[in-house]
């Protein structure tokens, strides 16, 4: 039985559109661990000697119904230096319209106050003006070792005292990226 080629391309094309469609379906789950682990990448710069670890992005969805900027997407990445100890950051993404809040700190909900540096700011005013920004939060390995059964939660904080909605890193992501990081 021989099949066409115009008949091929169809099922070709149907495979394609199933899959994308279904892309979706198969991100990340945060709060399991092997999953997590299983997305860990690593990656050495042999010229530097830094070994990076870099964590699933994640979305997030505020759970208060305020107006506050959502944050978007959240990741934990990691740099090893030969003779120096691993650091570890929780990167943040949000978009948001209005007003520039220039978030530049991080508070998790024991007040424990977290410099938040701005990697990527991206500004969009075609009519009304959108900010994109991402931002790492250091972190410690004890942070993450004490947080790795509760999870965590902050919020981002600017200078005139804008706040960001709540987010969260599930237990099961700081469990599974603490496994595939394999450092210290």
């Amino acid at each position: 039985m021989r099949i066409d080629s115009s008949l091929n391309v169809f099922l070709c094309g149907i495979l394609l559109l199933t899959t994308t469609a279904c892309s979706s379906v198969f991100r990340v789950d945060p709060n399991d661990p092997l999953e997590v682990d299983e997305e860990v990448e690593a990656e050495r710069d042999p010229f530097k000697g830094i070994m990076y670890y870099r964590g699933p992005v994640v979305s997030n969805t505020a759970d208060d119904g305020g107006d506050a900027p959502e944050v978007e997407d959240i990741a934990l990445h990691a740099r090893t230096e030969q003779n120096r100890p691993t650091r570890y950051f929780l990167r943040v993404t949000d978009y948001y319209e209005g007003d520039w809040r220039g978030f530049d700190q991080a508070f998790d909900l024991a007040g424990e106050k977290f410099h938040a540096l701005a990697v990527h700011h991206k500004v969009d005013c075609t009519l009304f003006c959108g900010y994109d920004e991402m931002l790492d939060i250091e972190l410690s390995r004890k942070y993450l070792d004490d947080h790795a059964h509760t999870g965590i939660t902050m919020r981002l904080y600017g200078p005139s005292s804008a706040a960001s909605a709540p987010f969260t890193l599930p237990a099961g992501y700081i469990q599974g990226f603490l496994k595939g990081s394999y450092s210290d």
